[in-house]
């Protein structure tokens, strides 16, 4: 784990991800240490050669949920945001922990895709997923049920999972630093006022947005998996989502009931709001996943496709509040320039298009980039619309473009002649 090559593969999975992001800190922490990524590979693989390695405190970000009809929800999602470093050596700790022989099950399991590495027919993550469903349907599966778990990563007991990773490791060393990576101390507990009680803190839950987190819920859930696909029913699970294919509905019924029984031993329940009621044809229009299959059509939900819409909308009206808040003369705030804006919504929209590029509605997709481009020459328009009303000085910051004469400066002292 510790080892200079495992931490460079860790660091290209971070920087690659990274690439998307919509948080200018967590881009510009990826920025500064790709500036010299060999020199801090080597402080880190010496720090934990030494044992000198520590964690920092992380930061816990209350995620506000939206209701159904767009609006901000009085519930959030506890997502945990750790310094480059520490999210670096986590997914180190992960690459090494696949090479484990006693946990080949947890990390190749045939119905559960979430949040590791797994690569079956070119495909991974979701695109696998959804393939697994197609299969079931495929092979005769008539009706169908999915439900969430509510919660999920809140509800992980830490000890039962690591009394199990540890059985195999058998590397008391590591297991010091597997327990420290996924405890979970927060930099602003006081920020967060009664909100803090919503992160998992003590013994029971594992950070969301840990990488070793999914590991630990597909730990935990093994033995769910098995139990739900005994028989002529299929269970898919990504992380706290499952779906299950079934030949009637009596049987969906049935293995929905079992799901129910087992999670209910860890105190686990289901997420009414993002459950089925009942059983639902293969054939009538369903969404799992972010993902709407519709009878020969597989898309992005139209849920899926308003929040794109809704992001966008919303980078690019924070930058013309932006442009024009700030005072004559003043520069712009670099975050809200046009060419930092353009840049960010490129990223919106290239990191949505990845995740959805196995979907097979071409002429959906050409709708939205219509609306797309409609947005960006909106945008335009305000940009330079607030553009005229500017003096001409102020063009390059709104722009974006540094200027020379605000830099910081250490001019040299030319010498006074002696005597």
């Amino acid at each position: 784990m510790q080892s200079k090559s495992t931490l460079h593969k860790a660091w290209r999975v971070i920087q690659e991800n990274a690439q998307t992001s919509t948080s200018l800190d967590v881009r510009a922490e990826v920025d500064e240490f790709a500036v010299n990524p060999q020199k801090n590979i080597n402080v880190l693989s010496g720090q934990l050669s030494a044992g000198s390695f520590r964690f920092p405190e992380a930061k816990g970000i209350p995620v506000v949920k939206k209701n159904t009809d767009g609006s901000k929800s009085a519930k959030f999602r506890p997502l945990v945001l750790a310094s480059l470093r520490s999210r670096i050596v986590q997914r180190a700790i992960l690459e090494a922990l696949e090479t484990v022989p006693g946990l080949k099950p947890y990390f190749h399991n045939p119905n559960s895709f979430g949040g590791i590495k797994k690569q079956k027919d070119g495909l991974a993550a979701v695109p696998a997923a959804v393939q697994a469903v197609l299969t079931a349907i495929g092979n005769g599966a008539t009706h169908v049920a999915f439900a969430d778990i509510r919660a999920f990563f809140t509800k992980i007991p830490k000890p039962h999972v690591t009394s199990i990773v540890a059985k195999v490791t058998e590397d008391s060393a590591f297991m010091t630093l597997f327990e420290d990576a996924i405890r979970l101390e927060l930099s602003n507990m006081s920020e967060l006022k009664e909100k803090a009680q919503a992160f998992p803190i003590e013994a029971i839950g594992v950070a969301q947005g840990n990488s070793l987190s999914p590991l630990l819920g597909n730990i935990l859930l093994h033995d769910f998996d098995r139990r739900m696909n005994e028989g002529d029913c299929v269970c898919i699970r990504y992380i706290d989502d499952f779906i299950i294919l079934a030949p009637s509905a009596a049987a969906t019924k049935a293995r929905m009931r079992l799901a129910i029984s087992i999670l209910a031993e860890f105190r686990m329940t289901l997420s009414e709001e993002k459950s089925t009621n009942s059983p639902l044809r293969v054939s009538d229009k369903f969404d799992w996943l972010g993902i709407e299959f519709n009878n020969g059509f597989i898309r992005p939900s139209s849920k899926a496709i308003a929040k794109l819409e809704l992001n966008v909308r919303k980078r690019f009206d924070d930058s013309a509040k932006g442009m024009r808040d700030t005072k004559r003369g003043e520069p712009v705030p670099r975050k809200h320039s046009l060419i930092a804006t353009l840049n960010r919504t490129d990223s919106i929209i290239r990191g949505w298009g990845k995740h959805y590029r196995f979907c097979n509605d071409e002429d959906l997709f050409a709708r939205i980039d219509t609306k797309m481009a409609g947005l960006v020459g909106a945008f335009l328009g305000e940009y330079r619309d607030i553009r005229k009303r500017r003096a001409p000085n102020d063009a390059a910051s709104l722009l974006g473009i540094d200027e020379l004469f605000r830099q910081e400066r250490k001019p040299l002292v030319w010498p006074s002649k002696r005597g």
